[in-house]
């Protein structure tokens, strides 16, 4: 039995950063946890629906995953992307994007896979908008 791609924790690709994979996930799991924190009630909530998790593009951007469960979900997540965006910069050293993503009703990503499997999950399983992070430093350089 394979485990659906979806579900309500930390989902991190292809390679942690430190040798300890137990290490490395406790650590994203603070990350976000403190991300929520910075936010009203009924947007943690609205969050806490969503699977988060880091990982980098193929050009090698460092991105913060947000997949919403619904449409619905993505367009209130929206209304809110400057202040994600504000707190991912804020907690985030390193992360250069937000991707702001949906799974398309009836496409493969609603089927199980394999864990083992997840990097090679087909990019038309999501749908996703990408948001650059714009770091206060680089914009005082400007």
């Amino acid at each position: 039995m394979l485990p659906k791609i979806l579900r309500k924790e930390v989902v991190m690709l292809p390679q942690p950063i430190f040798g300890d994979r137990s290490l490395t996930i406790a650590f994203y799991q603070a990350v976000i946890a403190r991300f929520y924190d910075g936010f009203s009630l009924s947007t943690q909530a609205l969050l806490r629906e969503c699977t988060l998790g880091f990982a980098p593009c193929p050009d090698g951007v460092k991105t913060f995953f947000i997949i919403a469960p619904s449409l619905d979900a993505a367009e209130q997540l929206m209304e809110k992307i400057d202040s994600i965006l504000e707190r991912v910069a804020e907690l985030m050293a390193g992360v250069g994007q937000v991707a702001l993503c949906i799974v398309p009703p009836g496409s493969e990503a609603e089927q199980p896979v394999d864990m083992q499997d997840l990097e090679k999950v087909p990019p038309d399983c999501l749908a996703c908008k990408f948001f650059t992070i714009i770091w206060a430093d680089a914009a005082a350089d400007r």
